[in-house]
């Protein structure tokens, strides 16, 4: 089931970034009239934290909460996207409810429903983050929030305390930084020391197992998959080293990936499209994988979660901001073409052909990085 990623649709972002930026103008002035008017007495702290972003947003974000917070202290506001991947980590969060983007008050009734007095908001552009929680904050007693500051300062109308959207850090650091309330993280150089599980060097687990995920998600993620002539390749050169590959991908994924199995005839090649959910996935490959090479997407961060190294196929997205954090793992870009200069992950050219690079991105680098891959577990 569940890996599959499909964002709001066109209507819903367009109603986000024409009707979003007069509710938060609107929102702003009332909770500054608000904030004149009432005063309320501190209490002891029960936070929430929203997360309306991608599979990999929630998995980086979760990791960056567990280094702040012990288990069950924490509640998690997810959009319906995101439910499977937030039962993950149901052991950790003290509550999973999932948001209806559809209904701004939907975080107003989740706060009072469990109490909640404090909201990280980890939205980076979109609007419906803090409009959510400015009618929470507008509607439910003693509510603070912390949000970031982004290119549009109307966004941060809603919060008490904003933190600067870093655009040269890793999204960990912005998360890790979103939690702490200030700048505490302004390198990656300093990442290991709030994520040292993730970021330590393991040696390879030998099972001569290793995965592939080819099929990229979200905003028009045809520019983010490396051709597929490419991955047949890859794994007819990775089957001639002695290993074993398993395709992963979402039941959409299932058909054309099993063709591709079927066209390459290899006994040693096998489909787990639509086979396993997140939970199953993950489990398989923290005990079967030796590595994974993934497009950048949420499994390629799913892998890192699960401990296990991974080579990441980046082309217009920018590793330094969204890369595998794992201490074994590798980033590889196009070797010519304007590669790394998405920021938030939309912000690609019209036309296609300029937008496009990974095809500038050659097998050899890949077989390159598991050649150095390799040699650095031993």
């Amino acid at each position: 089931m569940a890996l599959e990623e499909k964002r709001g649709s066109a209507a819903q972002k367009l109603l986000d970034q024409k009707l979003g930026p007069f509710l938060l103008g609107a929102l702003g002035l009332l909770l500054w009239v608000k904030k004149r008017l009432f005063t309320f007495r501190p209490q002891q702290e029960k936070p929430l934290l929203i997360c309306f972003g991608a599979i990999g947003d929630l998995i980086v974000l979760t990791a960056a909460a567990q280094q702040k917070y012990p288990a069950n202290q924490l509640y998690l506001a997810c959009s319906k996207l995101n439910l499977p991947c937030a039962k993950l980590y149901s052991d950790f969060y003290a509550g999973i409810e999932v948001v209806d983007l559809k209904a701004p008050w939907s975080v107003l009734g989740i706060c009072r429903r469990f109490g909640i007095n404090k909201i990280y908001d980890s939205t980076q552009w979109a609007n419906i983050g803090p409009v959510q929680v400015g009618i929470a904050r507008l509607f439910h007693r003693g509510l603070t929030a912390v949000g970031f500051k982004t290119s549009s300062p109307i966004r941060s109308m809603v919060y008490d305390k904003v933190i600067v959207h870093g655009r040269d850090v890793h999204e960990a650091a912005n998360f890790v930084n979103l939690l702490a309330g200030q700048a505490v993280v302004s390198s990656n150089n300093e990442l290991p020391a709030y994520f040292p599980m993730l970021c330590e060097r393991k040696s390879l687990n030998r099972t001569g197992k290793i995965l592939f995920h080819m099929w990229p998600s979200g905003n028009r993620s045809y520019l983010k998959a490396w051709p597929e002539g490419y991955w047949e390749e890859l794994i007819q050169r990775c089957v001639a080293l002695g290993y074993n590959v398993y395709l992963s991908g979402a039941p959409a994924d299932q058909a054309k990936t099993e063709a591709l199995v079927a066209k390459l005839g290899l006994s040693q090649v096998a489909s787990l499209a639509g086979v396993h959910n997140l939970k199953d996935l993950a489990d398989f490959v923290a005990r079967e994988i030796e590595f994974a090479v993934s497009v950048n997407t949420g499994v390629l961060h799913l892998v890192v979660a699960a401990g296990v190294p991974v080579i990441g196929l980046h082309g217009a997205v920018n590793p330094v901001r969204w890369g595998p954090l794992g201490g074994q793992s590798i980033s590889l870009l196009p070797e010519s073409g304007r590669s790394a200069y998405l920021h938030y992950g939309f912000e690609y050219p019209e036309d296609d052909s300029e937008a496009y690079v990974l095809d500038k991105l050659s097998v050899r680098q890949v077989l390159g990085a598991i050649t150095e891959l390799r040699s650095r577990a031993n």
